[in-house]
């Protein structure tokens, strides 16, 4: 008599040549993803600059931009241990990961404050930087303007503007009268500091709107992962996971905070259909006999 065939058993760590895909195979994809985002994170923490905001944005963003990939190891950790329910090792695991997942959740949680953090004071550095550059410019200019206006003869100028390291005037600038390349000159110094607080006067409006935008994406981002990591988060002696936990104390202080009168206008099914069976048995009940 031919022997039935044979079926796939999720519990074992064998599997035949169709069912090749095991649950732990698929544990060990995950546990790859994970690994993974480690070295993405590590990589991106060298060299370490702490207190940098561009090193501060780009750890930050290198973390929540690749945290799918840890998101995903982690659902495909929980997907072999719910399809190998008698595997203890996979249960093992599963355990393990999910109570470590409460990292992953404080520490996408962390990320929000630090990316606005790095956000302000890196635009804040900027134009710092350039408001510094501006008063240098100016200070120089307002040197050239005084050299200029007490020179008493063109040669001197001359020697004035080699001392201060300025561009040097040439033939035809010394054979000008003194007071029309006074004039010149300091018409020339005007535009150039009219140039130079154009562009030194802070980062530009659609560059700051660039910026905000990449901060508002990275922000909403970690929270979805917040949320993510905290319904695969669990640690042991918990009823539920962290996700669970916080649905449910969201709904005690929503049912603290709702008015006496509201929660009685608002009846439950199951209130509903007790009333209805009171008032049935209520009726079948046989009435009493008059008095005489």
């Amino acid at each position: 008599m031919a022997s039935p065939p044979t079926r796939f058993d999720p519990d074992s760590e064998t599997s035949s040549s169709t069912d090749w895909l095991t649950p732990s195979q698929i544990g060990i994809a995950g546990v790859c993803l994970l690994v993974l985002y480690v070295l993405q994170g590590l990589s991106a923490f060298l060299p370490t600059r702490l207190l940098e905001p561009g090193w501060q944005l780009g750890v930050s963003n290198a973390l929540i931009n690749n945290g799918f990939l840890a998101l995903l190891g982690l659902a495909l950790v929980h997907l072999a241990a719910y399809l190998a329910p008698g595997n203890p090792r996979l249960a093992r695991r599963r355990d393990d990961f999910a109570s470590w997942a409460l990292i992953a959740v404080l520490g996408f949680l962390l990320l929000i404050p630090l990316q606005g953090y790095a956000l302000w004071r890196g635009i804040s550095n900027v134009n710092a930087q350039q408001q510094n550059r501006l008063g240098t410019v100016s200070g120089r200019l307002a040197t050239l303007r005084q050299a200029i206006r007490t020179a008493p003869t063109s040669q001197e100028l001359q020697r004035r503007l080699a001392a201060l390291k300025a561009p040097p005037l040439d033939a035809a600038d010394l054979a000008q009268p003194l007071p029309k390349l006074r004039q010149s000159m300091l018409e020339s110094l005007d535009r150039t500091e009219i140039r130079a607080r154009d562009q030194l006067r802070g980062l530009p409006a659609t560059d700051v709107w660039q910026l905000a935008q990449a901060g508002v994406r990275s922000v909403l981002s970690a929270l979805v992962m917040t949320i993510a990591f905290a319904s695969l988060c669990r640690r042991r002696g918990w009823e539920g996971t962290l996700l669970q936990q916080w649905l449910g104390r969201f709904q005690q202080r929503k049912r603290a905070f709702t008015p006496t009168g509201s929660k009685r206008g608002h009846r439950t099914d199951r209130e509903e259909a007790e009333d209805y069976l009171r008032s049935l048995a209520e009726e079948d009940k046989p009435s009493s006999p008059p008095r005489p």
